[in-house]
Parts: C-alpha cells; sequence; structure tokens
C-alpha cells in the first residue's frame, strides 16, 4: 500500500511539472512565433479599414494624419526608391512585401532620413496623388 502511494505521488509530481513546463512554453511563445513583430493579420483584425503595407517582413501603417505626427513630418525626407506595390489587398493570407490595403499597385515607396542626417529611419514614404503619405513601422507591445 505505501508503495502504490509513493508511485501516485511520484506521478502527481510528475504531472505537474510536466503541465508547468508547458504553461511556461505557451506563455513564452506567445506573439514570439513571429519573431515578435507585428503581422497583417493582427492589424486587420483589429482595424479591418487599416492603411497599411508590408516591407522586408514588416508592417507600416499610414501615419500622416495622426496628430502627433503631423508636426514631426517635417524633419523627414524621401531617400532611396526601394520599390513599387505590386499587390492591393486586405486579406491578411497572402499579404507579403509590398502588398498594401489602400495603395495602388505601381506606387513607388521610398525609404527616408531625417533632413541633416543620412541613417535611413523606420518610415517610409510614398508619393500618392501628388501628397507625401508616412507610414511608420509598428512595433510589438
Amino acid at each position: 500500500m505505501i508503495r502504490i502511494n509513493k508511485l501516485i505521488a511520484i506521478n502527481k509530481t510528475f504531472f505537474i511539472i510536466l503541465l508547468t513546463i508547458l504553461s511556461l512554453m505557451s506563455i513564452a511563445g506567445c506573439g514570439m512565433a513571429d519573431g515578435g513583430k507585428v503581422t497583417a493579420r493582427e492589424v486587420l483584425k483589429q482595424n479591418s479599414d487599416a492603411d497599411i503595407l508590408m516591407y522586408k517582413g514588416r508592417i507600416y501603417s499610414n501615419m500622416t494624419e495622426v496628430e502627433w505626427f503631423e508636426q514631426k513630418k517635417e524633419e523627414y525626407i524621401k531617400y532611396n526608391l526601394i520599390g513599387e506595390i505590386d499587390k492591393q489587398s486586405t486579406n491578411s493570407i497572402g499579404f507579403n512585401d509590398m502588398t498594401a490595403t489602400k495603395l495602388p499597385v505601381g506606387t513607388k515607396v521610398h525609404s527616408s532620413r531625417e533632413v541633416d542626417n543620412d541613417k535611413e529611419l523606420g518610415i517610409l514614404i510614398v508619393e500618392f496623388e501628388g501628397e507625401y503619405l508616412y507610414y511608420m513601422q509598428l512595433l510589438e507591445g
């Protein structure tokens, strides 16, 4: 009888340890399967009308008319042409580099830099219908 109780206690301990490890792995893995990057799926799930584009696996959102950014946009200028939008889609499946939700196919996308600095920033500049649009990289958290 003592041996059976000991075996049951060992099995309970093993089960608790296993459950704890699996729980920690699950918690640690949340949001990290994609390397901590914001995905088109996440953005479109929150706002199906979002104005986003993808470049180098990162999602950029139109910040042109966001109040706090309007004052800062004067600090950024077009730098290098990095490509053109090659697909327009609001479906997160198959949302790849140079896919946009609002910008039409063929729209030119440029990297940016600050007026007095040659360092490229996490902001893309698009010229669309005679205006500059500013897209900022979305970060997890």
